[in-house]
This record gives C-alpha cells, structure tokens and sequence, in this order.
C-alpha cells in the first residue's frame, strides 16, 4: 500500500508521516511539499534513515496539474491524504491569492488526478474555522453551516464543498477532516498555542482579538 501525503513537511503532515511509518508497516509514503515558509525538511530528519525506501519526497506545487499527474503515473497510490494548504488567517488578509491558488486550485487538481488515476480514497484536511464563530449554542457539529469569516477560512470551506461536490457527483470515496487548534512538536511558532507559550515565557503581552469573548 502506497499512500501520497501532501504538505508533509509541515507540522500536522510532518507527524502523520512519522506514525504512519512506525504503526503501519507495510506502508510506503510519497511526500509532496513546496516548501513554503511553514514547510521544513527537517521536521522529517531521519525518516529516510530510519525508513529507508518506504518514504520518498517530491518538491512540487499541488496546483500543478502536470506534477501532479505525472507522479499519480509513476506511482499506483491507495489513498491521497491532502494536508497542504496556505494555513494562516492573518497572513490570508495580507495575501489572499496564495490561498485560492493553494487551498482551492490545488485541492481541485488533486481530486481530479486521484479519480482518473483510480486512487480509492480521498482524505481532506480541514479546519473548524470553517464554520466561523460559536453562536448561542455554544459548539459545532457536523451539521453546522459553513460560515466562514477570513480568506483563509474561505478558501478551505471552498475545498471541502469540492471534496463533497466529487462525492456527490462521481461517488469518489472522500473524507473531510475538521480539527481545532492542534499542537505539538514542529510546530510553526506563529500558531495560537505557541505562539502565547512563547509570549508568556517572554513576558510579553499575548494578542486577543476583540473584546476576548471568541471562542
């Protein structure tokens, strides 16, 4: 079983391509990062070592359809398990058409790949923020509108409705994933909960938006 994980080098990716390789052995993992400034090799020292040929890494651009192609050619993938994605609210205010071209563009391109080239199944990475701010009621479920407030938030609510969009119209097998505010080991300094561990070990004032009422 060979697996394609998009945005491997990131934190989220980056972990998941660790413990895929650890608990399940019998699997081999294609990584595709572009690099960007969130995207780090070494988060991933010493998998090559330790794995050998069952990890391999591609720098290529998910929205572009001919790498993609061409890799889902060379190589007979199970499942597409898709992390990549501009991931930032405010940097999304800043520079909007990053994340159209990335979270939007490149997520249509990989579920149109995967579906010609028979890859069986189709794991979208999403956000809650998706669903924008808590209301009266206090908690999302999957059943809540999508109401999305940023460019970021935006562009992955466009994804998924894509995702859910290829389920509906060619029965593609397709998961869509909704986390909260995930932590852990390579993680980008610039996220909620490093980034006010850091603040408060530097005694500096930790930044809340609005009157602090959000959840």
């Amino acid at each position: 079983m060979r697996i394609l994980v998009t945005g491997g080098c990131g934190f989220i990716g980056s972990n998941f391509i660790r413990y895929i390789l650890q608990h399940y052995k019998p699997a081999y993992v294609t990584n595709v990062d572009v690099l960007t400034y969130a995207g780090n090799l070494a988060n991933l020292d010493g998998v090559v070592e330790e794995h050998g040929e069952r990890y391999e890494f591609f720098k290529a651009d998910i929205a572009n359809a001919d790498q993609m192609d061409a890799l889902m050619t060379e190589h007979r993938f199970y499942a597409v398990i898709n992390f990549a994605a501009e991931s930032h609210v405010d940097r999304s205010i800043n520079d909007p058409l990053n994340f159209i071209h990335t979270n939007i563009i490149g997520t249509s391109v990989l579920l149109d790949c995967a579906r010609r080239h028979g890859v069986q199944r189709f794991i979208q990475v999403s956000t809650d923020e998706v669903y924008g701010s808590l209301g009266p009621g206090g908690k999302f479920t999957e059943q809540s509108p999508l109401d999305p407030s940023s460019p970021y938030s935006a562009s992955k609510a466009g994804a998924d409705l894509l995702a859910v969009a290829c389920y509906k119209t060619y029965s593609q097998d397709v998961l869509v994933t909704r986390c909260s505010n995930n932590y852990g080991q390579y993680q980008f300094p610039e996220k909620l909960i490093p980034l006010m561990i850091i603040k408060a070990l530097r005694d500096e004032p930790l930044p809340v938006y609005g009157d602090g009422m959000n959840v």
